[in-house]
């Protein structure tokens, strides 16, 4: 495999300077703990949009999404091309009656819509673990990244990134994590850009792209409704739009998408920053599907391949060599390492580590406004939160990046394959409150706790059933009782809990207590009125 080259070193280091000197310079815009928490309210849609783009697309869409199109074929290219379609269903369901009410944490609308600040315990305990996980994955990625294309070893990289995240979350908390979010995702998409146009060029233009790509895989451009599709996985209508779908329900619904709501100005900003968000992502999203629809015929033929080659086989050479990640993870690399152009690998570095390291910031956020204001000081009534929030939002920003750090040593399989777990649960356990107490007025108490304490342990037995005993954790997890055949039904990661966990929230919310009526009204109705 090539050496690294001087433009790949150069533009990482030029990354790594820029988003220090934007943590750095952020520092002098914090005055109040809601400038750390919220920046004040203050981000611009573009900036807004940007940011929500990049901390929501995790290392698993810029290495997993053309990992999983060079696996999965047209399928997938199609559902995952699609979320740009979904994007604005936020707009609807959550962005602007969130801006509306102006939180500064998570937990506070289901604290105040269920008048129950018992609350702020249970969302805090589910979204505490997956920010553990997705921290974890962020940090894995962006040291993949520098091992596999800057060729710096995985534990110095680990360092440096964490480092680096560090400085500037704790300098600037969300005013600095806005502004290099933002950055980051300008970055990560020209990056992509680059990468898909290069290849493009190198194939005879999208002719000759379709062309290649066809008559390196024939199955390729198969579509489930094909006798031969050309993946298991993408084999059902079923597990094509299951992707589709979590993928949609999540830009609304997750923490670290959510809370970037209540940065803008005003409402009119929310909805404009959804817009941005779209047009960037689909951009990125598109660039992605055409790497990774190439990225077979770019391994088999490119200078690691070469005439007759197997790319998984190449890819697990990589794996090997690195003993990192899985073998899919290299797929994008090596696709691009194909090109033999230091300055796009170069740029495609930067674009990963961009991702990653805006994911594991924004969920660092989300975490540490909840344990310092609301586990902190509006729950344990803790003087130093109080006196100090910023100073103790530090310290849990620290404590959190360092766990992910531990684990992202030596960080097993389970645990990264875990962060799409994790991503289902908090939708399917902690969604319907949130969707259904916005606009429906019978949401009650007791189904936000009911839906909460079920759905997560639930969730994580059928994803580890199906994963550990039933063979992968597409798989419906009583496939083997219902049908006999443990590949009967695909369910991608487990996607069935979203719908169960709404109809569970509905069914108990129509036999319980109702909320109190000044509730309802000032957290539902007035809410949701001309949003």
């Amino acid at each position: 495999m090539a050496q690294v080259e001087a433009p790949v070193i150069g533009i990482t280091v030029l990354y790594f300077l820029a988003i220090i000197i934007i943590g750095y310079y952020s520092r002098q815009r914090l005055k109040s703990a809601t400038d750390y928490y919220v920046a004040g309210r203050q981000v611009g849609a573009v900036v807004n949009g940007l940011a929500l783009e990049s901390t929501y697309l995790s290392p698993a869409s810029m290495l997993g999404l053309p990992a999983y199109i060079f696996i999965l074929g047209y399928p997938f290219w199609w559902a995952m091309s699609a979320i740009i379609a979904g994007m604005p269903i936020a707009t609807l369901l959550t962005a602007s009656a969130l801006r509306k009410y102006a939180p500064t944490s998570f937990a506070d609308y289901y604290a105040d819509r269920y008048n129950d600040q018992r609350l702020r315990w249970l969302v805090g305990i589910v979204t505490v673990i997956g920010a553990v996980l997705y921290i974890t994955l962020s940090l894995v990625g962006m040291a993949l990244f520098l091992l596999a294309v800057a060729k710096v070893p995985y534990i110095i990289g680990l360092i440096v990134g964490t480092i680096i995240v560090m400085l500037y979350v704790v300098w600037g908390g969300m005013i600095a994590t806005s502004w290099n979010a933002a950055f980051q995702a300008f970055l990560m998409t020209v990056a992509a850009v680059i990468a898909a146009a290069v290849i493009v060029i190198k194939l005879g233009g999208l002719g000759g792209f379709y062309e290649a790509v066809l008559a390196n895989n024939p199955k390729f451009w198969n579509t489930p409704s094909d006798p031969e599709p050309p993946h298991l996985l993408s084999g059902t209508w079923i597990a094509v739009i299951g992707w589709f779908f979590v993928w949609h329900y999540g830009f609304a619904t997750m923490p670290y998408t959510v809370v970037r709501f209540f940065t803008t100005m005003d409402i009119k900003t929310a909805r404009r920053s959804i817009f941005w968000c779209t047009l960037a992502a689909g951009i990125f999203y598109m660039a992605l599907e055409i790497i990774g629809a190439a990225s077979k015929l770019m391994i088999e033929t490119g200078p690691m391949g070469g005439e007759g080659a197997n790319a998984v086989k190449i890819l697990q050479s990589y794996m090997a060599q690195y003993g990192v990640g899985g073998w899919t993870d290299y797929s994008m690399i090596a696709a691009v390492e194909a090109l033999q152009n230091p300055w796009v690998l170069g740029i495609l570095c930067a674009g990963g580590l961009a991702i990653a390291m805006s994911t594991a910031a924004g969920w660092v956020m989300v975490v540490n406004t909840l344990l310092t204001r609301d586990w902190g000081d509006m729950l344990l009534k803790s003087k130093f939160a109080k006196e100090k929030p910023v100073t103790l939002a530090r310290i849990i920003s620290v404590i959190f990046l360092v766990v992910g750090f531990l684990v992202a040593i030596n960080p097993p399989g389970l645990v990264l394959d875990l962060s799409g777990w994790a991503f289902v649960v908090i939708i399917s356990a902690l969604g319907p409150g949130l969707v259904l107490g916005l606009w429906w007025k019978r949401a009650t108490r007791a189904a936000m706790w009911t839906t909460a304490i079920i759905m997560t342990p639930l969730h994580l037995y059928a994803w580890l059933k199906a994963k550990l005993v039933l063979g992968h954790h597409a798989f419906f997890f009583l496939n083997d009782v219902l049908f006999g055949n443990a590949k009967a039904l695909i369910t991608p990661h487990q996607v069935w809990a979203i719908p169960v966990g709404f109809l569970l929230f509905i069914i108990v919310s129509l036999i319980t207590k109702p909320v109190e009526e000044e509730a309802v009204q000032k957290y539902c109705v007035e809410l949701t009125k001309e949003v």
